[in-house]
């Protein structure tokens, strides 16, 4: 008998059977969403849930998240629970009829919540020195190394400034991958960028500036934490507060081998190469590569500058009345908004819009909030030209319905085709009625080609996740004026042509629909004439 089998054994047939088989998202390989440390005492966060803390309006805490903001407090425990509880916490709990539902602070695709976060500081008020888990369901700290070791982190990111706490964030591929599978990989970093969104705005709100930092040394950090790097890697450093002095540098070595274990968050997994291939290109492996990485870029950041119709008839100030007339006096902040942590704690993704009409003076808001620079290098002046937002406005009161790019160095909207795309907009977003229903809907664009030559591979996590600040900054700032906003994925090179020429060259990165929602708040089944007409003629129609 003649037999053909895989080297596992398997007959060739039977292997090939088994991976082609359709099936419902795997539940039995569902990673866990929570890493814990079983062993060690859970450190109880001081109680900011029921607190009337981060009064500040939303729309200022956002814009004055890029503008390198400086506090005077101190840095205490209470002042990182107040971080650590807006950015990333559970804040709400439903029981459904399959068991109890997580909601959190920040958005996440499929609510998998890839993100990890480490605390590394000094002696705080409240808090010895050490390195610490924050865990997000039971708002706790779990002590992972004695004394003060910051100056392991500075030398991973190159900066010896004696900042009184770093937050590291780290992310677990498995839990998109599980069911985003290679795509997946994208959305670890959306939602790194929907957190990063929330933890700026709440730093600035509670007075303790909050710095990004893209570039480090990832190996230093992963024996520093006691992860692999593959199955769980750093991924973003945010410090908190301002320095008070300098770390003695050291040697950069990790400090001893780091005995507590965890749960296991990689049971299962299945391996998607691409984004393992992906990450390890992005790696930096030396100081001097931090260093390198971190100087400044060599592009001369101004082609919002130079674009052509600035200015003129196609072009609408965001600081302008109904009229058009301009108010080069008029500071959109001050729109009266929620507070920003009344907004975290009330926050939700929208399910479905109500083809209502937003007004100019909130959409204007929102637009001028998203495109607020962000406290990183490469991004204190703002994400151009690396990164683009090109909107479908569908109902605004006094704009046009069209076609519309943001350029942020005059802060307005360039005209590009006016018309109702309504029905595009919903094809676009991979067929979903959020972005065909919502008053408008951001696209946001990156010029991967520009951002590689500068920035290495490493650029393209960066890029990933600045979508998400963007993005998230438009959850917040929506929320905070009584309106909706929802993540969503996209047909990527369909969203780059519907814009062209003017966006030749850019890759899509994020979609976010935002308007008024809809009192029923359940997905509203849609399927676009586009998609149909592509589904005939997939099926032959036309055809000799």
């Amino acid at each position: 008998m003649v037999t053909n089998q895989t080297t596992d054994g398997a007959g060739v047939a039977a292997s090939f059977n088994e991976a082609t088989k359709l099936q419902y998202i795997n539940l039995s390989n569902k990673p866990p969403l929570y890493k814990t440390y079983a062993e060690l005492r859970a450190i109880p966060l001081p109680d900011v849930a029921s607190s009337s803390g981060l009064a500040m309006s939303t729309l200022q805490s956002i814009r004055g998240a890029g503008q390198n903001a400086t506090g005077d407090g101190p840095v205490t425990l209470q002042t990182l629970a107040e971080l650590l509880y807006h950015a990333a916490a559970v804040i709400r709990r439903r029981n459904l009829r399959d068991g109890e539902v997580h909601y959190r602070a920040a958005a996440s695709a499929g609510a998998l919540y890839p993100t990890e976060i480490y605390v590394v500081c000094g002696d705080l008020d409240g808090l010895r020195a050490g390195v610490y888990h924050f865990n997000p369901l039971d708002f706790t700290l779990a002590r992972l190394r004695n004394g003060d070791l910051r100056r392991w982190v500075g030398a991973a990111a190159q900066d010896h400034a004696a900042y009184p706490a770093t937050l590291v964030f780290t992310t677990v591929f498995w839990r998109s991958a599980w069911k985003y599978r290679e795509r997946g990989y994208r959305y670890c970093y959306w939602d790194l960028g929907t957190i990063a969104a929330n933890l700026t705005a709440a730093g600035n709100a509670a007075g303790a500036p909050v710095g990004l930092k893209f570039g480090f040394v990832d190996r230093s950090l992963t024996g520093y934490l006691g992860i692999d790097g593959i199955d769980e890697a750093p991924s973003l450093l945010a410090t908190v507060g301002s320095p008070d002095g300098m770390l003695n540098p050291g040697s950069g070595d990790v400090p001893g081998m780091l005995p507590q274990e965890s749960n296991d968050l990689a049971a299962g997994a299945l391996d998607y190469p691409l984004s393992r291939e992906v990450h390890l290109a992005s790696w930096l492996r030396t100081g001097g590569d931090v260093a390198i990485w971190n100087g400044p870029g060599e592009n001369a950041r101004s082609s919002d500058k130079e674009e052509l119709d600035g200015t003129g008839e196609h072009f609408r100030p965001l600081r302008s009345g109904l009229d058009g007339s301009f108010d080069g006096d008029l500071d959109l902040a001050l729109r009266p908004a929620q507070s920003l942590g009344d907004c975290i704690r009330s926050r939700g993704s929208t399910r479905r819009f109500a083809t209502e009409v937003m007004s100019w003076e909130d959409f204007r808001s929102i637009i001028d909030a998203a495109g607020n620079a962000v406290n990183a290098p490469h991004l204190a002046d703002g994400f151009s030209p690396y990164l683009s937002v090109y909107l479908i406005v569908n109902a605004v009161t006094g704009l046009n319905p069209g076609a519309y790019y943001y350029n942020r160095f005059y802060n307005g909207l360039r005209l590009l085709r006016e018309g109702d795309f309504r029905e595009t907009a919903g094809h676009l977003g991979f067929e979903q009625a959020l972005p065909a229903d919502a008053a408008a809907v951001a696209f946001i664009t990156a010029d991967l080609p520009l951002i590689e030559r500068e920035f290495g591979t490493r650029g393209y996590r960066m890029a990933q996740t600045v979508a998400g600040i963007i993005g998230g900054r438009v959850y917040l700032a929506s929320h905070a004026l009584g309106l909706g906003a929802t993540g969503l994925t996209f047909y990527d090179d369909s969203v780059v042509e519907f814009f062209g020429p003017h966006s030749a060259g850019q890759e899509a990165v994020f979609v976010v629909p935002m308007g008024v929602p809809h009192q029923d708040n359940r997905v509203r089944p849609f399927r676009s004439s586009l998609a149909v007409s592509l589904d005939s003629r997939a099926r032959g129609a036309g055809q000799a």
